[in-house]
C-alpha cells in the first residue's frame, strides 16, 4: 500500500467532506437511540422513516462510496475505483456523481479520450435540474479541460499522485529508461534522483553520467541497492567499490558484477584487508557473484571469497593469467553447501587447480570452464557427484549451456544430465572423457562431445573395458562422426527408445550410420555438418526416403522429423533436397554453405515447401541473389526467416520480398552481415515485420 498523501492531489478532484454529513446524521442517530431505550415505537418508526426519506441518508451513501472510489484511484487501484463510479451511476439520485469521477478516474489515468466520452454522456443523461446544477457545470469544466488536456502533451510525472509515481511507475523502468527520464526537467531529474528504492538494480559505466553521480553518492544516500554491476574503464571506480562494501553501504548487496580489470594497485594501493572486509561485510545477502579480474591475482583469492560468502549459490571468474594463480588455499576452507553454480575462464585450467575446489564444493550442479586441460575430467569424475550441467571450453559464442532452472527434484536420480564440450579446435582423448560418460550413461540426456579418432584396436579395448556401455535416455546426441568412435557411439545408441535430436559431424562411414538410426524411432531433428564426401549421397537419400514413410502430417501421437539442419557439405546435393521435400513433417530448414546445390535445386525445394515452411535460414550460399529471395515471398506459412553471410543480397530483394509477405504470418526477420542491406531498408522493414533484428 503506497503512503497516504497529506495533501490532496490536484490531478483528481477530492470528495466532499463527510464530517458536516456525520454531525447531522448522529443527532438522528441520538434521538432513535433514545426513542427505542424508552420503548416509545411511535417516535423511533416517525425518526427512522423521516431519516430513509432525507436526501441527506442517501448522500452520506453517495459520499461513502464516492470517497472510497477516490482512495482506490490514489492507490493505483483503477479496476475497483471504476466499479464505485459504476455503483453511483446505477442510482438515480448519485447519476451525475457517479459519471464526474469515472470521468475523473480516467483522466488522471490518461485515457483522456475515454474521460471526454463519459463527460459527454454525463452531460447528456443527467437531468437538467436544480440540484443537479453544480455537477452539470462541474461535467462541463471537466470536458472542456480534457478537451485541452488531449491536445497538448501531458507530464504526468508531475500530474499523477505521488503514490502511482512511486510505487506503479518507477518499479518498472529499464535504467537506460531512467536515464532518459532525468533528463526531462527538474522535477522528474529530482524524483528519478532521490527515489532510494529505484536504485536497486544498478549498472554503472562510463557512458552513463547520472549512474556515475548515483553510485558517487552511495555514502550519503541509502539506495538499498541489491544488483550492482560496474562496467568501466576506470581505475578508480571499482576501488571505490571496494572501499563502500567495506564501510558498511552495500550491505543488502545480493548480486555483484564487476571488470576489475583496470585496476593498478601500484597506482592506487589498496590495504591488504580492503576487498576481503568488503566481501566479508556482503556475505550475509550476496548471492550471486561475478568477477572479472584480468591480470590482476592480488585482489583476493578464489578460497578466500568461497569461505567468506557463505551464502554464494552462483559464481563466475575470469582471469587471463593460469587460474593457479587466483585459486587459494582450500585447505582452511569449510564445506560450502550453497554454491550450485560456478563457471571459471582462465589462461589454463587443470584438474590440479579445480580438485582442491571441488572437494569443498560437493553441491555443484552446473560448471562451466574455458580453457581446460583434458586432466580435469578426471577431477569431476571422482569429486562431482551432483554435477547435472558441465561445459568444457566452449569457444563459440551460440555453444549451448543452459541455466539451472528448477531446484532439483530429491526423488530423480543423482548424476550428469548435460555434458557440452568444444565446437571445433582439439579433440578429448576417448580415455579422458569416456570415464565420465560411462559413469553418468543411465542419467545423460543430452550429449554433445567432440571425441578424437580411435584405432581398431582402442575399440576393442573399449568395448571390453565397457561392455555394458549405452545411452539409454539421452535425448540429444552431437558428435564427430571420427573413426573408431562412429562404431563405439552408434552401438551406445542402438537400443535407445528416448532419442529425438541427432547431430552428426565429420561422417565416417554412411553405411554404417544410416542402418543404425533406420532402426531408432522417428527423430525430430537431424543435423549434419562437413559430410564432404560425395559417396554419402545415396545413403543419406535412402535414410530422408525411410522418414518420407513415416511422416504423417497432424499425427501427434507419431513422432516426425521437422528440422534439417545443412551444414558446410558437399554430400548434399540438389536431388537429396528434392528427397527431403517429400516429408510431409518437414517445417524447418537450415542450409549453410553447401556448394553442390543449384540455383533450380533451391527454387525447386522452396516451391515444394511453399505450404509448408514456417522457418527458413540461409547462410554463406554464394547462389542467393535478390530473385531467389523474391521466390521466399511464396511460403505462404513463413514465420522465421534468418540471412547470413549473403554477399549478393540487395535491398530490392528485401523490399520485393516485403511486398510479397504477410506480416501477419512472418512475424520475425534475421539480417546478419549481408554487406549490401542498408540501414534504409531495415527501417522500411520494420515498419511492416513485427520483429527485425539486424546484426
Amino acid at each position: 500500500m503506497g503512503k497516504k498523501s497529506t495533501d490532496n492531489d490536484p490531478s483528481i478532484l477530492p470528495p466532499m467532506q463527510l464530517t458536516p454529513l456525520a454531525r447531522s446524521f448522529l443527532k438522528v442517530a441520538e434521538s432513535i437511540d433514545s426513542a427505542i431505550n424508552n420503548r416509545d415505537y411511535d417516535s423511533t418508526i416517525n425518526h427512522t422513516t423521516c431519516t430513509i426519506d432525507q436526501q441527506n441518508t442517501q448522500q452520506l451513501l453517495m459520499v461513502l462510496i464516492d470517497t472510497r472510489a477516490y482512495s482506490y484511484a490514489m492507490q493505483g487501484q483503477m479496476d475497483l475505483a471504476i466499479a464505485d463510479a459504476h455503483k453511483m451511476m446505477s442510482l438515480p439520485s448519485m447519476l451525475p456523481n457517479g459519471y464526474l469521477r469515472k470521468a475523473d478516474i480516467l483522466k488522471m489515468n490518461g485515457e483522456i479520450q475515454e474521460a471526454i466520452e463519459v463527460y459527454s454522456d454525463g452531460l447528456r443523461k443527467t437531468p437538467p435540474e436544480e440540484k443537479n446544477k453544480i455537477f452539470i457545470q462541474q461535467l462541463k469544466n471537466g470536458l472542456k479541460e480534457a478537451r485541452i488536456q488531449n491536445k497538448e502533451p501531458v507530464d504526468f510525472i508531475s500530474k499523477l499522485p505521488v503514490e502511482i509515481v512511486n510505487n506503479n511507475i518507477m518499479p518498472h523502468l529499464e535504467q537506460s529508461t531512467k536515464k532518459v527520464c532525468s533528463q526531462v526537467s527538474r522535477i522528474w531529474h529530482k524524483k528519478i534522483l532521490n527515489h532510494q528504492n529505484r536504485w536497486n538494480n544498478l549498472f554503472v559505466d562510463d557512458n552513463n553520467q547520472e549512474t556515475l553521480r548515483v553510485f558517487s553518492t552511495i555514502p550519503s544516500t541509502k539506495y538499498n541497492i541489491k544488483q550492482l554491476t560496474i562496467d568501466t574503464k576506470s581505475n578508480t571506480i571499482p576501488i571505490t567499490c571496494f572501499r563502500y562494501m567495506r564501510n558498511g553501504y552495500l550491505n543488502e548487496l545480493a548480486s555483484f558484477k564487476m571488470k576489475a580489470t583496470n585496476i593498478d594497485i601500484k597506482e592506487n594501493p589498496l590495504n591488504m584487508t580492503t576487498v576481503p572486509v568488503a566481501f566479508w561485510q556482503t556475505r550475509q545477502t550476496l548471492t550471486t557473484l561475478d568477477l572479472d579480474f584480468g591480470s590482476n591475482t592480488n585482489l583476493i583469492k578464489l578460497a578466500d571469497l568461497i569461505m567468506t560468502c557463505t551464502n554464494l549459490t552462483k559464481s563466475s571468474f575470469t582471469t587471463t593469467q593460469p587460474l593457479a594463480e587466483i585459486i587459494g588455499n582450500f585447505s582452511t576452507v569449510e564445506r560450502h553447501e550453497a554454491l550450485i553454480d560456478l563457471q571459471m575462464k582462465a589462461k589454463l585450467i587443470t584438474g590440479k587447480d579445480i580438485e582442491p575446489m571441488l572437494k569443498q564444493c560437493q553441491q555443484i550442479r552446473r560448471l562451466v570452464m574455458d580453457t581446460c586441460e583434458e586432466t580435469v575430467f578426471d577431477v569431476i569424475t571422482r569429486q562431482a557427484d551432483n554435477l547435472e550441467l558441465l561445459g568444457y571450453n566452449l569457444n563459440a559464442a551460440n555453444d549451448p549451456v543452459e541455466e539451472l532452472q528448477t531446484e532439483r527434484n530429491n526423488k530423480s536420480k543423482k548424476g550428469l544430465q548435460k555434458l557440452y564440450t568444444n565446437n571445433g579446435g582439439n579433440n578429448i582423448s576417448a580415455k579422458k572423457i569416456l570415464p565420465l560418460i560411462y559413469k553418468n550413461k543411465a542419467t545423460l540426456v543430452t550429449l554433445y562431445a567432440m571425441i578424437a579418432s580411435i584405432t581398431e584396436t582402442e575399440l576393442w579395448d573399449l568395448y571390453s573395458t565397457y561392455p555394458d556401455f549405452t545411452l539409454d535416455k539421452i535425448e540429444a546426441l552431437t558428435f564427430w562422426c571420427h573413426p573408431g568412435i562412429q562404431q563405439f557411439m552408434l552401438r551406445a545408441i542402438r537400443n535407445t527408445t528416448t532419442l529425438k535430436i541427432m547431430r552428426i559431424a565429420y561422417l565416417a562411414d554412411s553405411e554404417e550410420l544410416v542402418p543404425t538410426l533406420k532402426n531408432l524411432p522417428i527423430l525430430s531433428t537431424i543435423a549434419l555438418s562437413q559430410i564432404n564426401s560425395i559417396k554419402s549421397t545415396p545413403s543419406l537419400c535412402r535414410l530422408f526416403e525411410h522418414y518420407r514413410l513415416f511422416s504423417v502430417p497432424n499425427n501427434f501421437q507419431q513422432p516426425s522429423l521437422a528440422f534439417v539442419d545443412l551444414y558446410k557439405s558437399d554430400a548434399i546435393t540438389d536431388d537429396l533436397l528434392s528427397t527431403l521435400t517429400t516429408i510431409k513433417t518437414l517445417n524447418e530448414i537450415s542450409l549453410c554453405d553447401l556448394k553442390n546445390v543449384s540455383t533450380e535445386g533451391f527454387n525447386s525445394m522452396i516451391s515444394k515447401l511453399s505450404d509448408r515452411l514456417t522457418c527458413l535460414t540461409v547462410k554463406e550460399m554464394d547462389l542467393i541473389t535478390d530473385n531467389i529471395i523474391l521466390t521466399l515471398g511464396g511460403l505462404k506459412k513463413l514465420g522465421y526467416l534468418q540471412l547470413r553471410d549473403l554477399k549478393k543480397v540487395t535491398d530490392l530483394g528485401i523490399y520485393v520480398l516485403l511486398g510479397k509477405v504477410d506480416s501477419s504470418t512472418l512475424t520475425k526477420l534475421v539480417i546478419n552481415n549481408c554487406p549490401k542491406i542498408t540501414a534504409s531498408c531495415i527501417a522500411t522493414a520494420r515498419k511492416k515485420i513485427k520483429n527485425v533484428e539486424y546484426i
